[in-house]
Parts: structure tokens; sequence; C-alpha cells
């Protein structure tokens, strides 16, 4: 197994994460549904940490993004996401969830420039995932924003092989700790966003909306209020 200075240091934050919660091995090793010498073992860094396992961390109360690659959570106000569950019926929350993202989308290529590099990042991820049927695998998505179609491209990149790649792409197997730094080192987007912990598309558009100028803020609610008469 090849270990990184960023997987160490992973490594490391995860000990920090159980001292601070005054937790010895044994109790956090319970809290996450692991023994204690397979927590023992993750935590010193002889067993790889899975992404299982990260959902465990993260049902536990522990910010993934934080631990795996040290970002501290995007400040947000969730403006957008809050509106579409007063929709009710999950049918209806994503009709919704695709109008909006359908017209946020539009406002925003009107207005490209006037954007932070980070929030474009943002944008042209929505914009992918949009244009993908399922809308269900990051890495698509990742590989359309970037131009580029072979799946070996990036399994060459994270250093694994392009058939685990493949199940990591079609949500067949979740990233490992180190597949997700890697991915955050090469693209730019925190761990989290792999992990099927929140719906990605309503989180981007609740980054994109606290992006937009208060006029364009505005529009975009009037048009969700507007909704709410016929949805």
């Amino acid at each position: 197994m090849e270990y990184t200075d960023r997987y160490k240091a992973f490594c490391k934050r995860m000990s920090i994460y159980r001292k601070l919660m005054d937790y010895d091995q044994a109790k956090m090793a319970v809290r996450v549904g692991m023994t204690t010498p397979e927590y023992s073992n993750r935590e010193a860094g002889r067993s790889m940490v899975s992404g299982i396992d990260l959902r465990k961390f993260s049902d536990s109360g522990a910010d993934i993004d934080k631990m795996l690659v040290d970002v501290d959570e995007k400040p947000c106000r969730y403006v957008i996401s809050s509106e579409i569950e007063t929709f009710g019926e999950e049918s209806k929350k994503e009709y919704v969830r695709g109008v909006v993202s359908e017209h946020i989308l539009y406002m925003c290529e009107k207005k490209i420039a006037d954007f932070s590099d980070e929030t474009v990042k943002y944008i042209r991820l929505l914009k992918s995932i949009d244009k993908d049927s399922t809308k269900d695998s990051m890495l698509k998505c990742i590989r359309d924003v970037n131009g580029i179609t072979d799946q070996q491209v990036i399994s060459d990149n994270l250093g694994i092989s392009r058939f685990k790649y493949s199940k990591i792409e079609n949500n067949k197997e979740l990233p490992d700790a180190m597949v997700l730094i890697r991915l955050y080192d090469l693209y730019g987007y925190v761990p989290s966003m792999y992990l099927n912990l929140y719906d990605v598309r309503g989180r981007l558009l609740d980054y994109i909306f606290d992006s937009m100028s208060q006029k364009d803020q505005e529009i975009i609610m009037n048009f969700i209020n507007n909704l709410k008469e016929f949805v």
C-alpha cells in the first residue's frame, strides 16, 4: 500500500478528532461501528480507511472534508435547498430542483465573468450534472467538465486500476480515503461530494445562489414562489 504525506496527515487528524472528543480508541471504535483493532489499524495507517468507514465517521458527527483534506466547511445559507424542501413530495422536489437549476444556470451564463473561479467551477459542475440523465455520478461529471472521455486517464491519475475506477464511477463502490484525497488534489471538489452524504446538485445550487447579486437572488426567489402556485 502506498502512503503519501497527505494520507499520513489525514490519519493524524483522525487521531486529533478522537482525542478532542475525549475518546480512547475502544470508545471511538464503538462510535463508528468497528472493533478496536480495526479502528486502531486505520488510525495508525496500517489499514486503508474505506468509503464506508468515512460515512460512519460522518454519521458520528465528524467533518469529513476537514478530516481528509483539512478544508473547513464552506459557509452556506442553504436557501435554495430549504425552499425546495417545502414542496413536499419527492417527485415535486425533483421537478422544482430541475427547473430552478435551469433558471439559475441561464442567469449565471449571462454573467459568468462576474463570478469567482470557485463559483465558476460549481456552475460548470452543476451544468454537467443537469446533462447527466442519472444525476448520481460525480466522477462522470468530473470527466465531462474536464473533457476526459477515457476512464483510463483518471484511473492512471488516481493510481488505481481502470476496473476499480469504473466501479467507483458507476456507484458500485465508494472511493477510499486515498482516492478521495487524490481527487481533491486533482480537481478541487471536497471529498464529501463523492460519498453520497447529501444531494450534490442541491448543495451546488445553494453555493451558486449565495454568490449571485441581491437583485438576481430576488429574481430566483420570486421564481420559486411562483412555482408554488401550480406545483
